[in-house]
Order: structure tokens, then C-alpha cells, then sequence
């Protein structure tokens, strides 16, 4: 039988035992799952809501006018120490996908080498026992290429590419997770900001009270009681407000952490209490468009996309794997002739095919942690989605008891106002005493505070809403031709 006939016969019997080896265990992979029922929800949404035809913008937080928030935002992204670890995997990723394209294209490299040999008296090479030599290879030109028949190098390069995009999803994730976190702290500063000024107000109210009980006692006009009620609840104002400056002091903490920065620089953050509230509005497109504006679930489809090509390159393992190799150089065991004599000359060119015959279960094994990694991508790409889902109508829920309670506080407010106006005519027409006004004036401040809370609350949920829609991030992978 000639040599193209049996390579033949053996690249037909290794590919059909390669089919025989993959079977139909296709059909058990996991599948992604389709986007969840939730018009109904979304719609309910978009009739209390005011709604756009866009998307919150990649600086989603110049909505706020604050430039503090902004300049906080902008500082973390340049100096947070995680987000810049993420955007060093990502320079990682891309030079990984320029060294697998590497693999598609010929390598030519050269090759110099020099060995004094003796072969043994008592050798085998009865010709040169007991000779002395020196052996000088000279190769300028050794041309490799691997010849890609099963699209093993077209699908490593394919799974790196989505390795890749990966990764920089991930990035954009951990880019809206980390202005998502400084403009929750600052919101959080702004109200913890506001409770403290309240907290004061409330603590000079109470000493006056107590003042003026003592006062009342020193006349004769009271008993210890009331100085000792009015000292407990001037002591308990006054824990109120060291928990309202703790806060503060907290969330500057937190604040220069996220920035990348000292204790220091976070007290010199700027308390902007001038917000400009924003209405919040939902895209219209929210249930049709989730996936393409949620980084973590591109970053999870992209990785099941990049499993799936792992796993054909370790089933184009179980086929013969052929490269081309050629060189010319010049070899001889005489220094002189080497350079001198035409004789010296040495080419080879042709196939090298390997067959892999027994691998004591290497490949299988191979083939099956792939498919394993691609089930599990898919699955995570799946719980991804059905936690996307969860967080956007959990934000709006959110978002729709506290409009609520925020509509009902500020009524509470007005009303504790009106109180106190009724409170300090009374008094003015003396028919009441001093205490009667500051006890209405300390029913304002503790709704007030509760509004702060609320509010705080409110900005938060916004964030939150933005987040849950991907802060303006759009998937960037190029469409299939």
C-alpha cells in the first residue's frame, strides 16, 4: 500500500472514530434562558413614571448638578486601585487575543548550534568508534505553519476574542459599580449632612427647655420632675446627634476609600445641600432591550459564547493535527567546510501528521471539563439574568414606596409648620407657656428629620434604578456577518 494511500485510510478511520467519540450529547447541554415574563410589571412602571426614548447616559450622574459628586466620581475612576486591577485584566485579555492570532500565521525563526562529540570505541557506530568530532548546524531558515483543517486555531482565537469583550463588560461593570457606590456615599453624606444640622437644632432646643424648667423651679412654679424628663431628653438628643456626626465622618471615610484616597483628603469633601432633584424616567424600550444595557449580563452571555468554542477546540483534539516544517541552512562536522564547501548544504520540507492513537482518556476527559464549563457559563449567564430581572422591579418597587412615603412625609412637615405658627401665636397672645412653642418646634425638626432620611432614601433608589439598567452601558460586540 503506497504512504498517500495509508494516510488516507488512517485520516478517514481517526475522524470517524472522532465522530463516534462526541456522540449526540449535544442535545444535553444546558441553553440560555429567554428573557422572563415581566410586561406586565414594566407597564404598570411606565404608567407612573415619566418615560424617554433613551437611556441613562455613561455620566449618568451629571443628572444630579452636583460638581462635587462629579468630581468624586471622576477622581474614584481614575484612582480606585480595584477598578484599575480590572482594567489591567483587561490589557491582559486583549494581548492574550493578539498571541492566539499568532497561531493563524507562519513562524520563521533560525537556528545556530555547536557540539564537540567522541563516540565510544566499543560503540554501535562501528564506523566512528572511538572518533573525535565537532558538529556545527547552521539553520538562518526553519519555517513552521500549522495547518488549521478542523478550526482548532479559529476557535481558540474566536474564544479569546470573547474572553475579551468579556472582560471589558466586566470592566464597564465594575465601572457602574464603582460610580453606582460613590454616589450612594454621597447622598448618604448629603443626608447624614442634613440630619446632623437638624440634630443641633434639636439639641439647643432641648437645653433651652431644660433652661426654662429650671427656671420654673428655681420660682416655685415646678418640681424636679420636669428637669429630669427635660435632661433625658436632651441626652438623648444629644446621642442623636453624635450618631448624625459619626455619619458624616463614615461616609467621607467611605468616600476616600472609593477614591483611592486618604482619611485626609475625604474631610476636605464638599457638603453641596443645595440638590437639584431630579424626576426619575424610565426608557421605553425597558423590557426589550435589558440584556444589551446590562454589563455583568453581556459579560456572562459573552463567557458561555467563548466555553462553546473551547469546547470545539478540544474535540478537533481527536483529529490527526498536521503542520508544515521546512528549513535550509548548512551542516557539517568540519568548521572548515561548513562556510567553504556547496556540500554543506541542507533543506528538508514536507508534513509532519500526528495521530492520536491512546491517550489513556486525556482527551475525553479534556472534552468533558470543557462541556462541564460550558454548562456552568450558561448557568451563570441564566442566574445573571433572572437576578437582572429581580433588581430592576425590586429598584421600582423601591422607588414606589418611597414616593410614597416622601408625598406623605412632606405633608407631615407642612403640617408640623402650620403647628408650630399656631403655636407661636398662641404664645405671642400669652396663653401659653414658653414650653408649649419649642415642644411644636421640636415635632417640626424630628419630621423634618425623617424627611432627610427619606430623601436620602430616595436619591439612593435612583442610583439604584441606574444601575439596575446598566448606567448607560451598551454592548459593543460586533454583529456575526
Amino acid at each position: 500500500m503506497s504512504a498517500r494511500r495509508l494516510i488516507a485510510l488512517a485520516l478517514a478511520v481517526d475522524f470517524s472514530a472522532g465522530c463516534a467519540r462526541f456522540g449526540d450529547e449535544e442535545s444535553t447541554r444546558a441553553s440560555l434562558l429567554p428573557m422572563p415574563e415581566m410586561t406586565n410589571t414594566i407597564t404598570a412602571a411606565q404608567n407612573q413614571f415619566a418615560t424617554n426614548n433613551a437611556w441613562p447616559s455613561k455620566t449618568w450622574w451629571t443628572q444630579f448638578a452636583s460638581p462635587e459628586l462629579q468630581r468624586l466620581i471622576t477622581t474614584a475612576l481614575a484612582d480606585n486601585p480595584d477598578f484599575k486591577a480590572t482594567a489591567a485584566r483587561l490589557r491582559q485579555s486583549q494581548a492574550m487575543v493578539d498571541a492566539q492570532a499568532a497561531e493563524l500565521y507562519p513562524t520563521i525563526d533560525a537556528n545556530v548550534s555547536f557540539s564537540a562529540q567522541r563516540f565510544s570505541a566499543n560503540s554501535v557506530q562501528a564506523k566512528l568508534a572511538g572518533e573525535n568530532f565537532r558538529h556545527m548546524l547552521i539553520n538562518p531558515l526553519i519555517l513552521r505553519y500549522h495547518l488549521d483543517f478542523w478550526g482548532r486555531d479559529a476557535a481558540a482565537l474566536q474564544s479569546a476574542v470573547g474572553r475579551s469583550l468579556a472582560v471589558a463588560a466586566e470592566l464597564a461593570d465594575a465601572r457602574l459599580l464603582l460610580a453606582s457606590s460613590v454616589a450612594k456615599a454621597y447622598f448618604e453624606l448629603l443626608a447624614a449632612s442634613e440630619k446632623q444640622n437638624i440634630a443641633e437644632r434639636i439639641v439647643a432646643e432641648r437645653q433651652a427647655l431644660l433652661r426654662f424648667e429650671q427656671t420654673r423651679l428655681a420660682t416655685g412654679l415646678a418640681t424636679d420632675a420636669p428637669i429630669l424628663q427635660a435632661r433625658i431628653a436632651l441626652a438623648n438628643a444629644e446621642q442623636g446627634l453624635a450618631a448624625a456626626h459619626s455619619d458624616v465622618e463614615l461616609n467621607k471615610n467611605l468616600l476616600a476609600a472609593l477614591a483611592g484616597k486618604g482619611a485626609d483628603w475625604g474631610s476636605a469633601i464638599v457638603i453641596e445641600q443645595d440638590q437639584v432633584e431630579q424626576a426619575l424616567t424610565l426608557p421605553v424600550d425597558l423590557p426589550l432591550h435589558l440584556l444589551a444595557h446590562r454589563p455583568d449580563i453581556s459579560a456572562a452571555r459573552l463567557h458561555a459564547e467563548a466555553a462553546a468554542e473551547e469546547i470545539k477546540v478540544a474535540e478537533t483534539a481527536f483529529y490527526p493535527d498536521v503542520n508544515l516544517v521546512a528549513f535550509t541552512g548548512l551542516h557539517s562536522v568540519s568548521l572548515s567546510d561548513v562556510l567553504l564547501q556547496g556540500s554543506s548544504l541542507a533543506y528538508a520540507v514536507g508534513p509532519s501528521i500526528e495521530f492520536p492513537i491512546f491517550e489513556g482518556g486525556r482527551l475525553r476527559a479534556n472534552l468533558e471539563y470543557q462541556q462541564a464549563a460550558y454548562d456552568a457559563a450558561v448557568e451563570r449567564y441564566n442566574r445573571s439574568l433572572v437576578h437582572a430581572v429581580q433588581e430592576v422591579v425590586d429598584a421600582l418597587s423601591r422607588w414606589r414606596e418611597l414616593d410614597a412615603r416622601l408625598t406623605a412625609q412632606r405633608q407631615s412637615v407642612a403640617d408640623a409648620l402650620a403647628a408650630e405658627q399656631l403655636a407661636d401665636s398662641v404664645h405671642r397672645h400669652g396663653l401659653s407657656d414658653r414650653a408649649a412653642p419649642s415642644l411644636v418646634k421640636l415635632e417640626v425638626y424630628q419630621q423634618q428629620f425623617r424627611l432627610a432620611v427619606l430623601v436620602g432614601e430616595q436619591h439612593k433608589a435612583s442610583i439604584n434604578i441606574i444601575k439596575a439598567l446598566g448606567g448607560g452601558y451598551s454592548d459593543a460586540k460586533p454583529e456575526k456577518q
